[in-house]
């Protein structure tokens, strides 16, 4: 695998879920998270199995890998996105940002005894760089310690724990089935263990109410989030470690400010040159480590 393309790809899914609180943001103006989650992620798996019908790929998991689908479906749907959305509510973008930022210190943490990865001192040194460069870039994005956010920031901490544990034990299983497969299924799954969750707010729901661009928002996480980056970031796991992957996640702040430059007309601040070349230079550390 070229590494220009792999990286490519990588870097490309950051851009999208760089956006996507953005975008949930937006469509929580008029969806309850509920129904946001829940109409999110029936459009996301109507189209990925679509996909699959069309490719023709029958492969039917063994008994003994439907536990870990069932798992890794909890963990990606309602525990990861479930409690984003509810979370978000109460915070904001910066802060849930901030939150993420930790990541890759808990899938390092996890891949260590799970997947038996190896912890140099090269890598821990580039994580914790990339961390100080993100809470540089983020500390001219509404971080603030209001207990107004408190309750927001400690559910979508609760969420975060969720996105680690699925990147760590779903690597097994993309090796077996491939990106596709293995994003569908669990997704399928996890769509299903979201529905008593969300199936009354989305029955009551006037779907008439929200505005174009709540739909808009709405249709961006459910086909391009979920449908294109999920995939993506699993077909990357196939060729990177869990921990040299999850680092590239400190690149979504950088990637949120320069949306926010290019579409929002915000400054780039000194704060943001600093951060983002501090952030770079952890993750080619920790890439090398």
């Amino acid at each position: 695998m070229p590494s220009a393309y792999l990286y490519s790809v990588i870097l490309f899914g950051q851009l999208v879920f760089a956006s996507t609180p953005l975008f949930i943001k937006i469509a929580l103006e008029h969806f309850d998270p509920f129904t946001l989650g829940l109409v999110r992620f029936s459009i996301s798996i109507i189209l990925l199995n679509l996909f699959l019908l069309i490719q023709g790929k029958r492969i039917i998991p063994q008994r003994q890998d439907w536990p870990w689908i069932l798992l890794l479906g909890f963990l990606a749907i309602p525990l990861n996105q479930g409690f984003l959305f509810y979370g978000l509510q109460f915070t904001t973008p910066g802060h849930s940002a901030l939150i993420y930022g930790m990541t890759p210190m808990l899938v390092t943490i996890f891949a260590i005894p799970i997947l038996k990865e190896r912890l140099s001192i090269l890598k821990a040194i580039g994580i914790l760089i990339a961390l100080g460069g993100v809470i540089v870039v983020l500390s001219d994005r509404n971080i603030t310690l209001e207990p107004d956010f408190v309750i927001g920031d400690i559910i979508i901490f609760i969420g975060m724990f969720g996105w680690a544990l699925y990147t760590v034990f779903g690597k097994k299983l993309v090796k077996k089935l491939g990106s596709i497969l293995a994003v569908t299924y669990t997704m399928t799954l996890g769509t299903l263990l979201f529905i008593p969750i969300g199936a009354y707010n989305t029955a009551t729901f006037d779907f008439f109410s929200p505005s174009l661009r709540s739909w808009f928002a709405l249709l961006f996480i459910a086909v391009v989030t979920s449908g294109i980056a999920y995939p993506l970031w699993y077909w990357a796991l196939k060729y990177l470690e869990a921990s040299k992957l999850s680092a590239f996640i400190y690149t979504q702040p950088i990637i949120a400010a320069i949306l926010s430059h290019i579409f929002l007309s915000e400054e780039l601040t000194i704060n943001f040159i600093v951060g983002g070349i501090t952030v770079i230079s952890g993750v080619i550390i920790t890439e090398k480590g």
